[in-house]
């Protein structure tokens, strides 16, 4: 189960833009984990219907039908996939263009939603791309090891287990170089009698201490893979001990800096638990981010640093302009971007070429470094009163 991140964004932008004369097809909708919604094959059917749809749209685009056949088969073939239905998050993404098709389930809810345009829909997945959508917990503690995404109403375990050993007390049985003899123990020959011990100068506790800090060194070089260059909080669950080790070796760079203490007899596989502890720990955070980054969308407002404009704020989007930019989910705004004449236009209604100009700012921004705050969706809402977009600018 991948995260979704900005590469992968990245290279979406990347396919769309090197598919000539291809049409772009992005199906969204909520799925469940388990339930009756599963067992009676909900989310397959709603699947189903979001196919038809999509073959809908495409005949409206005149394409023809073998070329329909063409660019469905990828989501037939997950159709057909009984496996994949049964290993569901609480939303689905699929984007599919001539040649290419990718997935992802989402740890957030998805509209009901397809469209097929010049280039991917990304706005539905903004909160969790976002700078207030998601974070990060470790689990650290002697019998268990795991990883979650979190956002702030779940979180969902992700798969380590090709790197990282279930628990620490399992990593610990084994020598780092041959994993063929207990660590705690060195043998060694007296007048032809094997004697079990520690290692000349240490004591077992250094030894442990040692090979636990190997450990988490390489859970966090595993880590590292998943997250790339995430940004989002990462909060550490469980043994003090263990989280101040990680804590000193880590590459992360965001690592929140308390711990969430776990009970290991009480709460280890309390997963609600552990969220809520651990939401309690980020959401100020994500708040004090916000307020920060609004706090100087205030200061400089009305002298032209800021705008609200959308055509404004998607053609300086374009330009790399955008440092930080608040968005209120809502219905498409549709337009165009002109690069001869760099501006963008906004249309009353859709026309064929057009993008969501508050799904083109904000992947611009995203993948130029700047910052994208989904409004209400940690509690604070600064985007409204009619305004679909707020941006500050970088100069």
């Amino acid at each position: 189960m991948a995260l979704i991140n900005k590469k992968d964004i990245e290279k979406l932008v990347n396919v769309q833009n090197n598919t000539q004369n291809a049409l772009c097809i992005s199906i969204y909708i909520p799925t469940h984990r388990a339930g009756k919604e599963t067992l009676n094959g909900q989310d397959h059917i709603l699947f189903k219907n979001k196919v038809r749809e999509a073959r809908t749209l495409l005949e409206r685009h005149d394409v023809p039908e073998t070329e329909i056949e063409e660019y469905l088969k990828p989501a037939e073939e997950l159709l057909n996939d009984n496996n994949f239905w049964r290993h569901q998050a609480e939303g689905l993404a699929v984007f599919i263009t001539k040649g290419f098709s990718a997935h992802y389930t989402l740890p957030v809810t998805m509209p009901d939603e397809v469209y097929v345009l010049d280039q991917f829909y990304f706005t539905p997945m903004l909160p969790i791309l976002s700078q207030n959508g998601r974070f990060f917990i470790l689990s650290l503690n002697r019998d268990h090891v795991a990883f979650y995404e979190a956002t702030l109403e779940r979180m969902r375990a992700i798969d380590i287990s090709s790197f990282a050993p279930a628990s620490i007390d399992e990593a610990l049985k084994f020598d780092v170089r041959g994993k063929d003899q207990d660590f705690n123990t060195s043998r060694t020959t007296v007048n032809g009698v094997n004697i079990l011990g520690n290692p000349a100068g240490s004591t077992k506790g250094d030894f442990e201490h040692a090979r636990v800090r190997e450990f988490l060194n390489d859970l966090d070089n595993g880590l590292q893979e998943i997250l790339h260059d995430a940004h989002e909080p990462l909060v550490l669950a469980g043994v003090d001990h263990y989280c101040a080790i990680f804590r000193k070796y880590s590459k992360y760079k965001n690592i929140v800096p308390q711990n969430v203490p776990v009970d290991e007899n009480t709460e280890l596989n309390n997963l609600q638990a552990i969220h809520d502890k651990a939401l309690a720990l980020v959401k100020p955070l994500m708040q004090q981010s916000h307020v920060e980054s609004l706090d100087r969308y205030q200061n400089v407002a009305g002298t032209g640093s800021t705008s609200e404009d959308i055509a404004t704020v998607a053609a300086e989007a374009v330009h790399g302009r955008v440092d930080t930019l608040f968005i209120a989910p809502g219905a498409p705004v549709w337009g165009t971007y002109n690069s001869v004449s760099a501006v963008a236009e906004v249309h009353d209604e859709y026309q064929r070429g057009d993008d969501d100009l508050i799904n083109l700012a904000a992947i611009k921004t995203l993948s130029q470094g700047g910052k994208v705050f989904v409004s209400s969706y940690d509690g604070m809402a600064e985007v409204g009163d009619g305004a679909n977009v707020k941006a500050l600018f970088r100069y």
